[in-house]
C-alpha cells in the first residue's frame, strides 16, 4: 500500500511539473530581459571604489553562503580592512543598518547576526536591501575599507562586483535544476557566465578527483572558458552550550535535533551519524521563533537535550533567556574546508586575484 501511495504521489508531482513549465518559461523570459538590460547598461549599475567580492548562487535555498563568508572573513581579516554587506533577509527594519551588540535577528537578520557574533569586534557587519546604496554609505562612513564581502548578491545586478563567487550545492547542482517555479533556479543556467569562480559546496569529504573532474566538465558548459571550479565541504565542531553555566556536551546524551534552515537534511544526517538523536523538528528557513515554538520544542524534548544549528541559536538564545526552561540547548558549529585538487588551490587563487585584479597590497 505504501509503495502504491508513493507511486501516486510521484506521478502527481511529475504532472504538476509539466503544468508549471509555461510559468517557468514566462519567468525565464522576464529574467532574461532584466539581465539584457543590465548587460547593455540600460539599467544603472554601480561600481564601487571599494573592492567588492560577491558570494551568491543561482538557486533559492541554502548553498552555504554564510559559512563561506565566514571562511573568507577568517582568511582575509588580518590582511585587509573588511566589511560585510547583505540584504538582511527576514529582518523587520529597512534601509542601511549597522550591527551592534544590541542587534537582534529582527534588526539585521539571522545570518548577519551570526556573522556579527563571530567577527563584529573586527569587521563591520552591515545590511541594506539596496546594495548600491549600502556601498555608497560604506564609502562615506567607513573610508578605510578596502574590501567588502557581498552576501547573496549574484542576482543583485544593480551592483557590479569586482569578483564573483558562484556557489552550487553538491546535492542539487545548478546544471541539473530548472527555472522557478518548476525548479529552484532564480535565473537561467547561463547566468553562471558572470562568475569568476564556482564553488561546489556541501561535498562529501571523500569526493575523489574523477568525480570532481566530471562535475567540473558539466559546470564549464555554462561558465566562461577556463573558469576555476573548487569543491568545499562542511566540518563540524564540538556542540556548544547556549549558556556558559551548562554542562559540556555528551555524545551519548539523548537529543532532539531542531533546525530552521533551507536544507536541513545534511545537518540532520550528520547529527544522526554522530549523536544519540531520538527526535527531529524542522522549521522553515529564517523562521522567527516565538515563545509558543519554544514551548513545543521543550515539550518534545521531554528531558532530553536539544541540538540546533548556529543560525537558529542566535534567535533561540534570547527566547530562552526570557522564558524559563529546564531543557539544555546546544548548537553545532560548522566550518568550510576546501577539498584538495591536483592543480587548484582556492586560497592561492583568491590571493592572486586580490593582488593582480584588485591591486590590494597584502598586509
Amino acid at each position: 500500500m505504501a509503495l502504491f501511495t508513493n507511486e501516486i504521489l510521484k506521478n502527481l508531482a511529475n504532472g504538476l511539473k509539466w503544468l508549471l513549465w509555461p510559468l517557468s518559461g514566462l519567468y525565464g523570459m522576464a529574467t532574461a530581459v532584466r539581465n539584457f538590460l543590465y548587460n547593455r547598461k540600460y539599467l544603472t549599475v554601480y561600481e564601487s571604489s571599494i573592492y567588492a567580492l560577491s558570494v551568491g548562487n543561482l538557486t533559492v535555498g541554502g548553498t552555504g553562503k554564510t559559512p563561506h563568508i565566514a571562511y573568507l572573513l577568517k582568511k582575509l581579516n588580518n590582511k585587509y580592512q573588511l566589511a560585510t554587506l547583505s540584504r538582511g533577509y527576514g529582518r523587520q527594519t529597512r534601509g542601511f543598518v549597522a550591527a551592534t551588540a544590541q542587534s537582534t535577528a529582527a534588526d539585521i537578520g539571522d545570518e548577519p547576526l551570526q556573522l556579527f557574533q563571530h567577527f563584529g569586534q573586527q569587521v563591520p557587519v552591515l545590511v541594506c536591501e539596496k546594495r548600491a546604496i549600502g556601498l555608497q554609505i560604506i564609502e562615506k562612513i567607513y573610508p578605510k575599507t578596502q574590501l567588502v564581502l557581498l552576501d547573496d548578491a549574484f542576482q543583485h545586478r544593480a551592483v557590479l562586483p569586482s569578483l564573483s563567487l558562484l556557489l552550487t550545492d553538491y546535492g542539487r547542482l545548478f546544471y541539473e535544476d530548472f527555472l522557478l517555479p518548476t525548479g529552484r533556479l532564480r535565473e537561467a543556467r547561463a547566468g553562471a557566465q558572470r562568475a569568476q569562480a564556482v564553488v561546489v559546496s556541501k561535498c562529501p569529504a571523500h569526493l575523489d578527483e574523477a568525480q570532481q573532474a566530471h562535475i567540473r566538465s558539466l559546470i564549464l558548459k555554462y561558465t566562461a572558458a577556463q573558469t576555476p571550479v573548487f569543491f568545499s565541504t562542511f566540518q563540524y565542531g564540538l556542540p556548544q552550550p547556549y549558556f556558559v553555566q551548562q554542562p559540556p556536551w555528551r555524545n551519548d546524551a539523548p537529543c532532539v535535533v531542531v533546525s530552521g534552515i533551507a536544507q536541513p537534511v545534511l545537518f540532520e544526517n550528520a547529527a544522526k551519524a554522530s549523536f544519540n538523536v531520538q527526535h527531529q523538528m524542522v522549521f522553515g528557513d529564517h523562521h522567527r521563533f516565538d515563545a509558543t515554538n519554544l514551548g513545543h520544542i521543550s515539550s518534545a524534548a521531554a528531558g532530553r537535550v536539544v541540538l540546533t544549528t548556529e543560525k537558529d541559536f542566535v534567535k533561540l538564545k534570547p527566547l530562552l533567556a526570557a522564558n524559563s526552561s529546564n531543557i539544555l540547548f546546544y548548537y553545532w558549529p560548522i566550518e568550510v574546508a576546501f577539498l584538495p585538487t591536483q592543480n587548484l588551490n582556492f586560497d592561492e587563487w583568491l590571493f592572486d586575484k586580490l593582488r593582480v585584479v584588485a591591486r590590494l597590497p597584502l598586509a
